[in-house]
């Protein structure tokens, strides 16, 4: 895998021609980024800078069917490096001869930004209002994966790009790179060895499930780096060590505190809820965090945080001319100028931004000369205008104060004392209402009463009995009313059930008839005052389940079918075999319990499947296809009853000790004979199936066979052994 460039060293792929860029922090040395498993080198060429990806774990045709699979998704914003070219001796064979080290290299753009990763290592820190654009970036892009049926496969923060940080006008905000384990509805899974990482459930993750607890802990990363003692309290390169996972742990405490503090109770719950997930399956849907996100007003406006600095592995030079830019732009050409002259220092030569640059100087010099040789001029232009303005504003706000005084004439006492039609010179007026003005309002801040700390629990069965939550926290005994509130549902009117307190309010729902599908975050509302970030989720089925059973070993139950895509079973639309068959369902599918009423049955509806057209199907399933437990056994062989035959036992030993008596009973013996093994004795059976054979010395041991009438042996009678003075009997069963 190891590829050593030299600086500016010129690769032709596609007839294009590429060369290799000088690394920004390290003179002398070739721009190469050292992985786990692969290098990314950059590289320029007319139209701009591109990633090269050298790795060595798929080393065959399945890397670019892949990559000719997840080619479409590079139309979404924040994947633009799904748009990638796999290098091969078929198509580039020149370069492939005479690089051998970069057949089945990845071409695709280069994503400018940090990592998240970076300013996690560095602490650098976020504003709110970028610590919650981030989240919702992320958040967004994730639940378009989700809605596809795909998942990135190994979510950490050394994979999330930040390109919003460093250019305001980027077409996303978040960008996600090492797309190789992405896979999903109509995106095959390569063969990678399973990713070690601390954003990773302890329980490795099934199906589609994959990237909730990743994607969870990060966006609950970006969420609390704006908090100084989130920021000081990290692990390392990530928040939470991977000891720290699912154990409530100090970090588990800072991070919650700082959650509730800053967004509000909702997101605080939204990561005890992933604490308390068994699997990765467990976890909140990437959608639901969609809906418990706060809004932008409560990022409250502060003191902006200094952005962070470019990253080392970041285009310098590309920075200092968005920063010339941006200075450009806010009315500071001086700044500017030195800016642009400090980037074109640091310009290769060859690079196809020298041109731009040195025009841009040109301009602006000319700018400065310009506006130097009319400042004189301007500033006595301006002085009358700025004159006029004055005044004009004076008498309109003069103009304004009498208007209201007169408008709230009839609202106060008269004074008695003076004559109505004369004012005194000396009377104190009330200060002037102030004009209104254009500066948007900021929005309401609800002043509670009351403080909430804790909900038990956040999400709720609707079907269960009887359906009601907890309320913690201080000043309860003031609520009288209590709604949950949801877009496009009704309100729903809560009960304070008896034995409440001051710090803990118990709310009983009634019987509900909402048409409610999958689970909805509803808000709460406590004194007809929505409790910001305080949120239970309704649902509308038992539990989730990741479908075991449907395995090809269980055919013989007639419950199992197969096709291309291996094993599956058809849902029933009622709880009987007899029943009509509906949509096909195969292992590692989620569904939702919607119920367990009938014996051995599950309502079910499916969550997700790699046919997506099948989500949100229903019908009826025997519940060891769902749990693998319980399965029916195998049918017992049937086994062919043994043929009749002769069985022999030695009644005495009361015959002649050179003789041998053998009595046969249960079927006719007639035409039968017996012989002694070996010697030529034997003897016809009578009428009544007995034969007698003498001639043995005394007490010999000897082996007898018995024939039928076709001289046949007779199953049973074949080598039995015996000796003299013997009476051996035989029955025929």
């Amino acid at each position: 895998m190891s590829f050593q460039p030299a600086i500016d060293e010129q690769l032709i792929i596609d007839g294009i021609s590429y060369q290799v860029c000088a690394h920004p922090a390290l003179p002398g040395r070739p721009f190469i980024q050292e992985g786990q498993y692969s290098q990314v080198v950059q590289l320029r060429t007319a139209g701009g800078f591109v990633a090269l990806k050298i790795q060595d774990q798929i080393r065959d045709q399945t890397l670019s069917t892949h990559a000719t699979q997840i080619q479409p998704l590079s139309a979404i914003p924040g994947l633009q490096v799904a748009r990638r070219m796999i290098i091969t001796t078929a198509n580039q064979p020149a370069l492939t001869t005479t690089r051998p080290e970069l057949e089945y290299a990845i071409l695709m753009p280069w994503v400018y930004g940090p990592p998240w990763q970076e300013l996690i290592h560095h602490r650098r820190p976020l504003s709110a209002a970028q610590s919650l654009s981030l989240a919702r970036a992320l958040t967004d892009l994730l639940v378009t994966l989700e809605q596809r049926g795909l998942v990135h496969g190994d979510l950490q923060a050394a994979h999330v790009m930040l390109p919003g940080l460093i250019d305001p006008g980027a077409a996303a905000p978040i960008a996600l790179v090492d797309l190789e384990t992405m896979h999903g509805v109509g995106v095959l899974r390569l063969p990678l060895p399973q990713p070690v990482s601390p954003y990773h459930h302890p329980v490795p993750a099934q199906g589609l499930a994959g990237d909730r607890f990743n994607g969870a802990l990060l966006i609950l990363e970006l969420l609390g780096w704006c908090d100084e003692e989130v920021r000081n309290a990290a692990a390392g390169d990530s928040f939470f060590a991977h000891d720290d996972l699912l154990r409530t742990s100090e970090r588990y405490h800072i991070l919650r505190e700082a959650l509730a503090r800053r967004w509000g109770l909702g997101v605080a719950q939204m990561l005890e809820r992933l604490w308390q997930s068994s699997t990765p399956m467990n976890c909140p849907q990437l959608k639901e965090w969609q809906a418990i996100l706060p809004s932008p007003a409560m990022a409250a406006v502060e003191a902006p945080v200094p952005p962070p600095s470019p990253p080392s592995l970041v285009d310098p030079v590309g920075q200092l001319i968005a920063d010339a830019t941006t200075l450009h732009e806010q009315g500071q050409p001086a700044q500017a100028l030195a800016t642009y002259r400090s980037a074109l220092d640091q310009l290769p030569a060859h690079d196809p931004r020298v041109g731009q640059v040195m025009q841009t100087i040109d301009t602006l010099e000319r700018e400065l000369a310009d506006l130097k040789a009319t400042t004189p001029s301007t500033n006595l232009n301006w002085s009358v205008p700025v004159g006029i303005g004055v005044v004009i504003i004076v008498l309109l706000a003069v103009l304004a104060t009498i208007g209201l005084n007169r408008s709230s004439t009839p609202t106060m006492e008269p004074t008695p004392a003076l004559p109505t039609a004369v004012v005194a010179p000396t009377e104190t007026v009330a200060p002037p209402t102030p004009l209104p003005t254009a500066t948007p309002q900021p929005s309401p801040v609800y002043v509670l009463s009351f403080q909430i700390d804790r909900i038990v629990p956040t999400d709720l069965y609707i079907r269960s009995t009887p359906l009601e939550f907890t309320v913690q926290g201080v000043g309860l005994a003031g609520v009288r009313t209590a709604t949950l509130r949801a877009a496009g549902y009704e309100p729903i009117a809560l009960t304070i059930v008896d034995g409440s307190s001051d710090n803990e309010l118990r709310l009983r729902l009634p019987d509900l008839t909402l048409p409610l599908a999958g689970a909805i975050p509803f808000t709460l509302e406590l004194n007809d005052t929505p409790v910001p970030g305080a949120a239970v989720t309704l649902r509308d089925y038992i539990s989730v389940r990741t479908v075991a059973g449907v395995r090809a070993e269980y055919r013989y139950t007639g419950r199992i079918e197969e096709d291309g895509q291996g094993p599956f079973a058809r849902l029933y639309t009622e709880p009987a075999t007899t029943s009509a068959l509906s949509d096909p369902i195969r292992n590692g599918d989620e569904v939702e319990i919607l119920s367990d009423q009938s014996a051995g049955w599950y309502w079910i509806r499916i969550r997700t499947s790699n046919d997506q057209s099948l989500s949100g199907r229903s019908g009826y399933i025997e519940r060891w296809l769902i749990d693998n437990t319980d399965v029916p056994p195998p049918p017992t062989p049937t086994i062919p009853p043994e043929p009749p035959r002769l069985r022999f036992v030695k009644l005495s030993e009361s015959e002649d000790t050179r003789c041998v008596l053998i009595q046969i009973r249960g079927i006719n013996t007639n035409g039968w004979v017996v012989s002694i093994d070996g010697l030529r004795l034997r003897s016809a059976f009578d009428a009544a199936g007995n034969a007698r054979i003498c001639g043995l010395r005394a007490r010999q041991e000897v082996t007898f066979t018995v024939r039928d009438e076709q001289g046949a042996p007779v199953r049973g009678g074949v080598g039995v052994p015996t000796r003299g003075s013997d009476v051996m009997f035989a029955e025929w069963r």
